[in-house]
């Protein structure tokens, strides 16, 4: 019987003692370039507002919500083991991001990500109904 069979999931909130559990899970993500690297201080600055998944004693998933405003939010660091993904678990997860962002009372929730369908199946969009869309460009490399 596989690992994921075998344990039930929990869900609670990311503590200051979380913090190099959390940063050790996300280190593959970030070397693959599936998130951004951050350092242990910065995973720790986004603990307010995250939520981590354990089977057993190893942590299996993680997301956290970074506020800019009562404007707008943005989900941080969504991730989940790969041996538990297409569970729920990343869906469990962004519904965490949906309500805390209903409870702080912020607008916009956005996510970036390369998982587009993953995000459009729970409710998110290119854009919002009648609004413009984000784009990008990154500083450092124009000229």
């Amino acid at each position: 019987m596989s690992e994921q069979l075998e344990c039930e999931f929990h869900y609670r909130r990311a503590t200051v003692g979380d913090i190099q559990a959390v940063y050790d899970f996300l280190r593959p993500f970030m070397e693959r370039q599936q998130i951004l690297t951050r350092t242990p201080e910065q995973v720790a600055a986004l603990l307010q507002y995250s939520q981590l998944v354990y089977c057993g004693d190893r942590v299996i998933g993680f997301v956290a919500v970074e506020i800019y405003s009562h404007k707008l939010a943005e989900i941080q660091c969504l991730c989940v083991a790969p041996d538990f993904q297409r569970q729920g678990i990343g869906k469990q997860l962004v519904r965490f991001c949906v309500e805390v962002t209903r409870d702080e009372g912020i607008l916009e929730l956005m996510a970036i990500s390369a998982s587009d369908k993953f995000l459009m199946d729970c409710g998110f969009d290119y854009s919002l109904p009648g609004q413009k869309r984000a784009l990008f460009i990154q500083p450092q490399t124009i000229d």
